[in-house]
């Protein structure tokens, strides 16, 4: 057990250097990743690209595998994410989706928790949705990412490989 500091930043800077750097190998290799979203040029379904993402715990990190569902409603999507999390007494962290509308110029999302068992807190089914007013029309750019803490007093971005997307709203 490590009971420095010191020694706790350096097994997470390892961590996280490892998860991006799998990362990094297996995107490049192609294996157990999806290439970086296409453009869509529909309202279906389009996966983003994974999230690796150390989080809270001993040697705790997650893979975040998202999808765009079918548009619903106009100038609106929602996003089904599946977390799988690895590692020993892991914690919660904040996930946020995150868009900018290409067409428009205009930029928004929701950050939520992650409970220790990879549910999404206020989502069943882990169907991310109600963001805000919406991109509205026009091409759609949308990341995922994490975060440790992400409040009134300041934010704690999470080491990570974010996942991305890019998609077209009507």
């Amino acid at each position: 057990m490590i009971s420095t500091r010191s020694g706790s930043h350096r097994l997470r800077t390892l961590i996280a250097t490892s998860v991006i750097a799998t990362g990094a190998i297996t995107g490049a290799s192609g294996v157990a990743t999806a290439a970086p979203a296409a453009p869509a040029i529909n309202t279906g379904a389009v996966a983003y690209s994974p999230t690796l993402t150390v989080t809270p715990g001993f040697a705790c990190f997650a893979v975040i595998n998202a999808t765009k569902l079918p548009q619903t409603k106009a100038g609106q999507y929602r996003v089904k994410v599946q977390i799988s999390r690895f590692g020993a007494n892991c914690g919660a962290f904040k996930l946020a989706v995150t868009w900018r509308n290409l067409t428009t110029g205009n930029s928004d999302g929701q950050i939520q928790t992650v409970r220790p068992d990879g549910s999404v807190e206020g989502f069943p089914d882990n169907i991310l949705d109600g963001f805000g007013f919406g991109p509205g029309a026009g091409r759609v750019a949308s990341t995922i990412t994490t975060y440790s803490k992400y409040d009134e007093s300041g934010e704690t971005t999470l080491p990570n490989l974010p996942g991305k997307a890019t998609f077209s709203l009507y």
